[in-house]
């Protein structure tokens, strides 16, 4: 029996990016299917699709874990430090650049 071919999106069609649902607004989506709201309608509301809303609910006993933890959910700004040299080359290739 012959293999189906791989399925491929046409290249004029844009894949849609990756958004970051924030804690609040899955403890808001958690809480509305609570009280009875449809997935669909949920999405709507929070401008995402009814799949993704389902995988919320569907995870909704370790988001309630999450936001009753003490640690802090706040995302920390990682620095990281470059030799004085780095930085002269850089600032030195970005003139010669724009020039």
């Amino acid at each position: 029996m012959p293999k189906q071919p791989a399925t491929k999106t046409p290249s004029n069609v844009a894949k849609r990016s990756r958004v970051a649902v924030t804690l609040e607004v899955k403890l808001d989506i958690i809480k509305r299917h609570e009280h009875g709201e449809g997935t669909s309608v949920i999405g709507h509301v929070h401008g995402l699709a009814s799949s993704t809303v389902h995988s919320i609910v569907k995870s909704a006993n370790k988001i309630k874990e999450l936001a009753g933890s003490a640690t802090p959910l706040t995302a920390t700004k990682v620095t990281r430090f470059r030799d004085a040299e780095m930085e002269s080359m850089e600032r030195m290739l970005s003139t010669w650049i724009d020039d």
